[in-house]
């Protein structure tokens, strides 16, 4: 064994001394500048520049890979961040117009209440009694801001309901589809004069009106102030259909409310007969007159 490789090695040290003459001497050729080489070195390039472009084509895959998943990363975070700026946007815009929908509800009562003949309270509804049997609603007024039992609601478009119990600061208010509800109103059309029931989740009818009635599909209703609880000529509602049976006495006549009853925030507690602040008597003078 020992002589084999020993064989061998004698073999191959001309070979690699003639190598090594042979790199010194194309050094000192290249460093001459003569440019012998040129050409041998060309060739060798372009015979190697497939090889180096196998060799790094996994550095450039790498590359591109890291560079698509940061920019899709970096995409996928910057449209998250839009799409909450959208909804956050969306959100104002929304809170805005609610807020618009709201200025325009008040300037309506305050119309409205311009147009009313007695005192009111503008109160604002903060609860709605979970009771499928009523219709009933809390306000936020109560006994200390003069609200009593018996006093009207109204809101800018018709009658409301009425308290039914106050606490010092809030009242509840029971409104007109409650079925326990009724108001005396008065056709605009025929001068007609009625009761006006409210019906809960079925329809609201007038108490038994004759068949030969004057009332047709569209007639307007408002308070007649027969009651002296409701201001007179409000807004009660409209008939939505008349049903005439020759064979019965009554007619029946269903009406549906003018008041935005699910969509009301606000409305106005009818407090009373509003009074005028009292002016002091003057004399010729200009000076209040007093007894002595």
């Amino acid at each position: 064994m020992e002589s084999l490789f020993g064989s061998r090695q004698a073999q191959v040290r001309p070979l690699l001394l003639g190598l090594t003459l042979a790199s010194c001497v194309l050094l000192g050729i290249e460093k001459a500048g003569v440019g012998w080489l040129l050409p041998l070195r060309s060739v060798l390039a372009t015979a190697v520049a497939p090889v180096q472009y196998v060799a790094d084509s996994p550095y450039r895959v790498a590359r591109y890979l890291v560079e698509f998943f940061s920019t899709r990363d970096r995409l996928m975070r910057r449209n998250t961040a839009l799409e909450r700026e959208l909804l956050l946007m969306k959100a104002d815009a929304a809170r805005t117009d609610a807020i618009s929908a709201e200025n325009d509800r008040l300037r309506e009562l305050f119309n409205s209440r311009a147009r009313l003949p007695d005192d009111v309270l503008i109160a604002e509804l903060i609860e709605v009694i979970p009771d499928a049997t009523r219709r009933e609603i809390v306000v936020d007024k109560g006994s200390v801001h003069g609200v009593a039992v018996g006093q009207a609601v109204i809101d800018s478009t018709g009658v409301f309901g009425q308290v039914v119990e106050t606490t010092p600061i809030t009242s509840r208010v029971l409104l007109v589809t409650d079925p326990s509800h009724a108001i005396p109103v008065q056709v605009i059309r025929s001068k007609v004069f009625a009761i006006a029931s409210g019906g809960g989740r079925g329809p609201h009818l007038l108490d038994d009106p004759s068949v030969t009635t004057d009332i047709v599909i569209g007639d307007d209703l408002v308070s007649s102030g027969l009651g002296r609880r409701f201001p007179r000529d409000y807004p009660v509602g409209v008939v939505t259909e008349v049903v005439r049976d020759p064979t019965l006495p009554y007619a029946q006549v269903m009406w549906e409310p003018s008041a935005a009853l699910s969509r009301a925030r606000h409305v106005l507690v009818v407090l009373g007969e509003r009074r005028d602040e009292e002016q002091p008597e003057t004399g010729p003078g200009g000076v209040a007159e007093t007894e002595a």
